[in-house]
């Protein structure tokens, strides 16, 4: 029974630590933390997209010597500007967000 209270007793504790360390900071920091954090996953998925159509391009590469393998070819390079294209829409939602950041700096 004293192991519960001590366990409720350090939980309410970090809660309440937790509460006091999020009112110091500032809308602003907060929001700024937000978008560092928004631009961090895109650009992971931006990493992911031009890694895809990197490998698409060297595997088109590798089959643009096989007589047989002509539409395969151009399919696999077709996949790979399509993933660039993606990679640079996400670009370009990256930049709004570097922009709003320093709006907000």
């Amino acid at each position: 029974m004293q192991m519960k209270s001590a366990f409720c007793f350090t939980f309410f504790f970090f809660i309440a630590i937790s509460g006091i360390l999020n009112l110091s900071q500032t809308p602003r920091e907060v929001q700024i933390q937000k978008i560092d954090q928004q631009i961090q996953e895109l650009q992971d998925k931006k990493r992911g997209f031009e890694a895809r159509a990197l490998r698409q391009e060297n595997y088109a590469e590798y089959l643009q010597f096989d007589q047989k393998a002509v539409l395969e070819t151009r399919r696999h390079l077709q996949l790979a500007d399509e993933n660039r294209a993606k990679a640079a829409l996400v670009q370009l939602e990256i930049d709004k967000l570097v922009a709003r950041k320093n709006r907000l700096k």
